[in-house]
């Protein structure tokens, strides 16, 4: 299993990375981040209502976002070819695809998938071109070493949701106390479903931490299968109170079946 973020967001995104805590409405970061080339125009999307337009929105590639962070930063060289790096993956195939499926869908739907969920009756071809989207973003971001240590990330799996926080299994190491608001944020409160945590220091006493959706580029499909016998599955890692209860259930009356010859 390997998880990653989900590859796609929206501009908020890409301002909070540069101006934690500033408006999204306010033009002035991203203006800023696109005179100086840390971050790409994005993709406009026009939705269609039958022969009617039914809306735009824009969608980037979540590699802005870490260019974003380095411009804060100062390291703007290096800011300028990951924005590059989210330019040549804008312009692939991929988002074209992505770019044509979410013209196609309400806004409300639409939305969701940049925000981090796949409709409940999503089409095959839209989880693949998502997988495919997180895959060639792991490739680019592999190019910049710099990319590996600018922020701390945590990623699992959710293994119980109760009240006040998820229990998020990780995929190696120990598990995570996540606040349930921040996973609801996310999209991402329910058990089996992939969160991952960012930290990102602003200076050495605060940082940021977002709860973001996340995504297993090995198989986005098979997450919904389950055998207690995976044992690196990490849902088998932690049993519940609730899967105590299920499994000790209400014993079954004991029943003897003695055999009877009836002499004809």
């Amino acid at each position: 299993m390997t998880i990653t973020l989900w590859p796609v967001v929206d501009r908020t995104r890409v301002v909070h990375a540069f101006k934690p805590g500033e408006p999204a409405a306010v033009e002035g970061p991203f203006r800023t981040l696109r005179l100086h080339e840390w971050a790409t125009a994005g993709v406009r999307v026009t939705r269609r209502s039958g022969k009617r337009l039914g809306g735009q929105m824009t969608i980037f590639s979540s590699l802005n976002v870490e260019a974003a962070r380095l411009a804060r930063r100062g390291i703007r060289d290096v800011a300028g070819r990951v924005a590059r790096a989210a330019e040549e993956l804008e312009s692939g195939p991929e988002f074209m695809r992505l770019q044509t499926m979410l013209a196609d869908m309400p806004a409300h739907d639409a939305e969701s998938v940049v925000a981090g969920t796949l409709p409940d009756n999503a089409p095959t071809a839209l989880a693949d071109v998502v997988k495919e989207l997180a895959r060639r973003t792991e490739e680019l971001r592999a190019r910049e070493s710099a990319l590996a240590t600018l922020v701390e990330t945590i990623a699992g799996r959710i293994a119980e949701v109760h009240e006040g926080y998820v229990l998020l299994v990780l995929v190696s190491g120990p598990t995570a106390i996540v606040p349930r608001w921040m996973a609801v944020a996310a999209g991402r409160d329910k058990v089996g479903q992939l969160l991952a945590l960012v930290m990102d220091k602003l200076d050495a006493a605060s940082a940021v931490v977002e709860a973001l959706p996340a995504i297993d580029i090995n198989n986005l499909q098979a997450h919904d299968t389950f055998s207690p016998f995976g044992r690196r599955d990490p849902r088998v890692q932690r049993i519940t109170a609730a899967d105590e209860r299920l499994l000790r259930g209400q014993p079954e009356p004991l029943r003897v079946l003695v055999p009877v010859r009836i002499d004809a």
